[in-house]
């Protein structure tokens, strides 16, 4: 696992290109919108398929922090790290079915990001103090650094309850992190159709992710 030295840029996710009213919305990078019923912002490249590469390397997991947010003790930030990381291997299982460990010309990079993470003030309840992060999972080509699909999803990080104490508390948080991968997974799953194009057969890909997505619409 290798921490994302720049985050993405989280304007991208809900600033969209200037479009005639039918033209599709499209971020910073290119990336048109797709509809979906669940909560949050799903991108994909229109001319590029997941779908046609072999293996996911689940290679960065990133965290920043909302402005004004004091930063985790350095103990603190390793161990949410590892929690998203786990998370994200268990709730979207393609990355250890097809998983990968270094770049390559048919291996997909995830990144799995908390973004504008803001814990809730410790000893005090309701609906204004359950912090809140960006919850963003983006997959890339491997080599380029190109994303092909981008979602973002801003969550609550507690339901109720006290927040009790002012360092971390990763037993509240798991559940949490758990409910928005799922639901990262249902999104992309429901709303990105197989669609493997062969566009990376010459370069020896036989667009195993695909054929996985089409056994188990459920894997990603």
């Amino acid at each position: 696992m290798r921490s994302a030295g720049t985050l993405i840029v989280l304007g991208a996710l809900f600033a969209f290109g200037c479009a005639a009213a039918r033209e599709p919305q499209r971020e910073s990078h290119g990336l048109v919108r797709v509809k979906t019923w669940r909560p949050g912002n799903l991108f994909t490249d229109p001319a590029r398929s997941i779908d046609d590469y072999d293996d996911i390397w689940l290679a960065e997991v990133g965290i920043q922090y909302a402005e004004g947010q004091a930063p985790l003790a350095e103990e603190d930030e390793r161990r949410l790290r590892k929690l998203l990381y786990d998370v994200a291997l268990e709730e979207l299982p393609l990355a250890t079915r097809l998983g990968a460990r270094e770049q390559g010309v048919c291996t997909l990079t995830m990144g799995v990001h908390l973004a504008a993470l803001a814990f809730p003030m410790p000893g005090f309840t309701g609906p204004r103090n359950r912090g809140s992060a960006l919850v963003v999972v983006e997959l890339k080509d491997s080599q380029s650094d190109e994303p092909l699909v981008r979602y973002g999803q801003r969550r609550d990080l507690v339901s109720a309850g006290r927040w009790s104490e002012a360092q971390l508390d990763l037993e509240r948080l798991e559940p949490t992190l758990q409910t928005a991968l799922e639901e990262v997974g249902t999104a992309m799953r429901r709303a990105l159709p197989v669609k493997a194009t062969g566009a990376r057969a010459a370069q020896g890909c036989k667009g195993a992710v695909g054929e996985a997505r089409k056994e188990s619409r459920g894997a990603l």
